[in-house]
């Protein structure tokens, strides 16, 4: 029996949270479940396939989860809305402690995340901005630094981020960890930069709490890279073919 086979456009949170926890799988099973969830396949249809069937998909779903197409873009359209990333400087307190609390488990948490770094553009300048399209969605164009200027975000609520988490789980993991990577760099920077004029005691706190949150971004970001690598299709093959 012949099956329709769709697959997305783009790698969504929600899609990439399920395959990320598989290492207790061999690399078949993993294979089955990460084109079960991309396609919304049943695992017993894809259980039933020829071996030919499962290689000629496994290239065109890891190209979904090319790292090439992280990039940062500060504002977004997403469902019809138009969203503006938050910098580090405009943080608040609550904002930056959610932060470091869900970033010590940065994949299981992406959705929450995400939720604090984009919120929806509540006034803003951006009259004659110009906009390009990626992965179907309206990004505007401009230097970072730049845009950030233009506009203000909804005032951060840490019991809406759980209803704006689940719409979440549809926004392009690609966005997600481009915004994160962005975000790493500008930690990065900043504890350096600690400003001086605070008490020593103080500046080593920061410093200290920084660290930590960039590692943690930075495991997750290699995390993403180590499930770009697209199994040998031959090595593949050969495994299903003794099971």
């Amino acid at each position: 029996m012949k099956y329709k086979i769709e697959i997305p456009e783009y790698l969504t949170i929600g899609d990439y949270q399920k395959i990320t926890n598989l290492e207790h799988l061999s690399e078949v099973e993993k294979m089955v479940e990460i084109i079960s969830a991309i396609t919304q396949l049943d695992r017993e249809v894809i259980n039933k396939w020829e071996t030919t069937q499962l290689a000629g998909i496994v290239e065109s779903v890891f190209n979904l989860m090319e790292m090439d197409s992280a990039t940062f873009y500060p504002i977004i359209e997403f469902n019809n809305v138009l969203y503006g990333y938050t910098p580090l400087s405009k943080m608040k307190l609550g904002e930056y402690i959610d932060l470091e609390r869900l970033c010590k488990e940065p994949i299981a948490n992406l959705d929450e995340i995400v939720s604090i770094l984009y919120r929806p553009i509540t006034k803003n300048k951006l009259k004659g901005i110009e906009y390009g399209m990626k992965q179907g969605f309206k990004i505007a164009k401009g230097k970072v630094e730049n845009l950030f200027k233009y506009y203000d975000v909804r005032e951060y609520d840490s019991e809406q981020r759980g209803v704006d988490a689940e719409e979440m789980k549809e926004f392009p993991v690609t966005f997600a960890l481009g915004a994160l990577s962005f975000f790493l760099l500008v930690g990065a920077k900043s504890i350096n930069d600690t400003n001086n004029s605070l008490p020593e005691v103080e500046k080593m706190k920061m410093k200290k709490s920084m660290k930590i949150l960039t590692s943690n971004i930075g495991d997750g970001l290699r995390q993403f890279t180590h499930y770009q690598k697209v199994p040998s299709l031959a090595s593949l093959e050969t495994r299903v073919s003794l099971i």
